[in-house]
């Protein structure tokens, strides 16, 4: 049975009510041409915090991380021209230089509706 708009909105409602009170700010630094920008983004920022070392990977040596956060961003954020996002609240250059960094490795959009309700995005820390 496809989604209507009703649903559609229903699903939207309950995903936004469901996120507010876990969110923080981050800050998204972009770069066109040779100058940065920086944007506030709310997000769900969940630190990858152990690994099962039990489990081998698939070609039997030891379980290495594959990220190290998972970012769950709302689905108008956009990706395109992502530097780096910076665990901090001050959108500046000094604030983003004092900040714990993190990088893109993998921005997808998931959800129950077409296209998505939100988008995962996959981060390694960087230096």
């Amino acid at each position: 049975m496809p989604l209507d708009n009703r649903k559609r909105a229903h699903i939207l409602a309950l995903q936004a009510r469901a996120q507010s009170g876990r969110q923080k700010t981050v800050i998204f630094v972009y770069q066109s041409g040779g100058s940065y920008s920086y944007q506030s983004v709310n997000v769900i920022l969940r630190p990858q915090a152990s690994i099962e070392r039990q489990i081998p990977a698939r070609d039997g040596q030891v379980p290495r991380l594959v990220y190290d956060a998972l970012l769950l961003a709302p689905l108008n954020t956009s990706f395109t021209g992502v530097v780096m996002i910076a665990d901090t609240t001050t959108a500046s250059a000094a604030g983003v230089q004092a900040a714990r960094k993190y990088q893109v490795v993998e921005a997808i959009p998931t959800g129950i509706v077409p296209g998505g309700t939100r988008v995962y995005a996959y981060l390694r820390h960087i230096m």
